[in-house]
């Protein structure tokens, strides 16, 4: 019962708590708890979280350390054909 569908999901999170659990302070764990959320929902939408995580921390970094103003490319039901193929693919690193 250790590989079903069932507890497959929830793996990583799982094993993550008791690597993250010495840091014992709320604001990690609630960090935590929102980059799962998200990794999910880029997940689910056929994207690749590397490549989607680099895009928006690139896009940060070109902002000054600051969130863009417009999310609306980095949201999968808001994103062209095109960019969402883009993101589907690992990021080139060359």
């Amino acid at each position: 019962m250790d590989n079903n569908n069932g507890e497959r999901p929830i793996r990583n999170p799982v094993t993550g708590k008791k690597n993250f659990y010495g840091s014992g302070s709320l604001w990690s764990s609630q960090l935590a708890a929102i980059m799962f959320s998200i990794f999910q929902t880029i997940a689910l939408n056929g994207l690749n979280c590397n490549h989607w995580l680099r895009s928006y921390l690139t896009v940060c970094a070109e902002n000054h350390g600051k969130a863009p103003d417009d999310l609306s490319i980095f949201l999968p039901w808001e994103m062209t054909e095109e960019r969402r193929a883009k993101l589907s693919k690992p990021p080139d690193t060359s």
